[in-house]
């Protein structure tokens, strides 16, 4: 049996309806009147059937070619991760100058500027950021959900469907596809943030001070990842290293915090364990930890005042070296890290 794909054997039986639909050319002569109406009305019918062949037709290839494109498996997975990682990034208010022109600097600083708003209006509008970008966060979800089952019903559809069922079902199929490919141009224009609206002035009036036009922003910061190939533990200490998503360079404005806990602890003291670092760099050496135990260690940007949204800590469990092993080789180090029980 030949095998070919969909889209070639719809063309195939396409172009073999149209042909058998094209009657020959035959001389028409006063004779033969009667049977000239009577070829006249057959040409016309089959000419209908050749249409509605060809529109069915274009249904199919509109099926194919929304499942091999804007619903294709990469950019269905490609979908899930940007999800992912919005979920993960910390979102933030951003002060945005009104009265200035593109590309010109002010002598204020944006701290100095939401020090000057005013400090019920600032928390109305964290919160209402905060509602924002939830709302945010759940549409996409619910339509990247809509977006999975739209495709599993259309990759049903392909897998089974043939002419007939096109002649028959097709308006119904170039609807289904169309409503499907609606939810992913809605998925794509949520996933920006959007504008944050303020009915009110931000910052009162400052007396015969000029009042700066602002407006206030809702930007997001990519979120941090432990380097875990990088990270590993030692007898009684732990070197961890992380990054940036997506970041070629390291910011040095970027301050973090490092939490680190002991876990299963056998006593009350070894439960009160928990400690935390404040790091300027992308990496940290913890020392006095307990030999052959397991930690859990997490980081996080140190939270400002104009922080909205950002619940995901990133984490990593190390168990340091037994010190019967004389504080262990490399091997044992990587072993250690890939495997902490």
């Amino acid at each position: 049996m030949l095998h070919c794909s969909p889209k070639s054997f719809l063309r195939y039986r396409f172009d073999k309806l149209l042909k058998m639909s094209m009657p020959d050319a035959e001389t028409i002569t006063p004779g033969h009147a009667m049977r000239t109406r009577s070829m006249g009305q057959k040409g016309d019918h089959k000419a209908e059937e050749a249409d509605r062949v060809k529109d069915s037709m274009d249904v199919g290839y509109f099926l194919q070619r929304a499942m091999t494109s804007d619903l294709a498996p990469s950019v269905m997975h490609s979908n899930r991760m940007r999800l992912e990682t919005l979920r993960r990034c910390s979102y933030y208010l951003e002060v945005i100058r009104l009265d200035l022109p593109l590309g010109e600097h002010s002598y204020l600083s944006n701290s100095t500027i939401l020090h000057l708003i005013d400090p019920w209006k600032l928390q109305r509008m964290k919160k209402l950021a905060n509602c924002q970008v939830k709302i945010q966060l759940s549409l996409l979800e619910e339509l990247h959900e809509q977006l999975v089952k739209g495709r599993q019903r259309l990759d049903s559809l392909l897998e089974y469907c043939d002419l007939p069922m096109l002649m028959v079902e097709g308006e119904s199929i170039h609807e289904q596809v169309t409503q499907v490919l609606r939810t992913k141009a809605d998925f794509d224009a949520v996933l920006l943030p959007g504008r944050l609206h303020s009915k009110h002035q931000l910052i009162s009036d400052m007396g015969s001070a000029k009042v700066p036009q602002v407006r206030l922003a809702l930007v997001l910061k990519m979120p941090v990842h432990f380097n875990k190939e990088r990270s590993f533990a030692t007898g009684n200490s732990a070197s961890l290293h992380w990054h940036v998503a997506g970041a070629e360079v390291s910011d040095p404005r970027e301050q973090f915090e490092l939490h680190y806990k002991l876990l299963q602890p056998t006593c009350t003291a070894e439960g009160t364990e928990v400690n935390m670092l404040t790091c300027d760099a992308y990496s940290a050496q913890v020392e006095g930890l307990r030999s052959d135990r397991c930690y859990e260690f997490r980081i996080k940007r140190v939270d400002s005042c104009c922080l909205v949204y950002g619940l995901w800590n990133d984490s990593v469990i190390l168990r340091t070296v037994s010190a019967s092993f004389g504080g262990g080789n490399e091997c044992n180090e990587k072993r250690r890290r890939l495997f902490p029980w």
